[in-house]
């Protein structure tokens, strides 16, 4: 599966002019003004509900498309990019190594945790792109 997702969002006019529109996901609803707000909040609520489904690993719903009467807007997202602005929460880890690594660390003026953050984003980016 690719890492970036497209979903549309329907935009309908509400009365004679175009200034309240609406966008529908599957499971979202909600509103604005102006087509740059509701593009912007669309996106956020569409990647919300996306990391949910992630964090599951569940496989996200498949879009919907163009209805009658309706104008679609495409939203596009990442799944890396929504895992890491949703799920950057600091989380506690005991690590144990070897004193002397821990020693010679210490002596470099390593920061374990900024290492370890390295190494493991380096060995998920290895392994993404063999898939």
């Amino acid at each position: 599966m690719s890492d970036i997702l497209l979903y549309p969002i329907t935009i309908e006019q509400k009365g004679k002019r175009w200034v309240y529109h609406s966008y529908q996901f599957p499971e979202i609803k909600g509103s604005s003004f102006d087509l740059e707000n509701v593009y912007l909040t669309a996106k956020e609520q569409l990647e919300k509900h996306l990391y949910h489904f992630f964090l599951n690993q569940e496989s996200a719903l498949p879009p919907s498309w163009e209805k009658e009467n309706e104008k679609v807007l495409i939203v596009a997202v990442s799944k890396k990019e929504i895992l890491q602005k949703y799920g950057s929460t600091p989380v506690k880890k005991m690590v144990s190594i070897p004193s002397w690594l821990s020693y010679q660390a210490e002596k470099e003026g390593l920061s374990l945790s900024k290492v370890l953050q390295e190494a493991i984003k380096e060995k998920i980016n290895r392994n993404e792109g063999r898939k």
